[in-house]
């Protein structure tokens, strides 16, 4: 899985883009066929803003974005939302295999 940081507006922390980079790394554990995961931080004003896209495979491309006025409250919600949506993807997935593999079909 290929990975991407990009930083828009401000700098933060070498170790910032560390941590999305590891996070970004340990979102594969919830969908293994991820093929490019990309986070975007950026800061508006007085919120930060985090935004993370996730490319699935077979043009499926799903996104998340997360404005808090705490950078680590953004991170956490972008991250626990996409684990989510991650997570809901496999399922459907998983499930319709299930429901071709019963009906014969496929």
């Amino acid at each position: 899985m290929q990975t991407q940081v990009s930083i828009l507006h401000h700098d933060y922390p070498t170790r910032v883009r560390d941590e999305v980079e590891q996070r970004l790394q340990g979102l594969a554990k919830y969908y293994e066929r991820i093929v490019v995961s990309r986070a975007l931080l950026e800061r508006q004003n007085e919120d930060h803003r985090v935004e993370i896209v996730c490319s699935v495979g077979h043009g499926a491309v799903l996104v998340v974005d997360s404005r808090e006025n705490a950078f680590s409250q953004a991170l956490d919600e972008a991250f626990h939302r996409m684990q989510q949506l991650l997570r809901r993807h496999r399922e459907k997935h998983v499930d319709l295999r299930r429901r071709r593999g019963r009906d014969g079909k496929g």
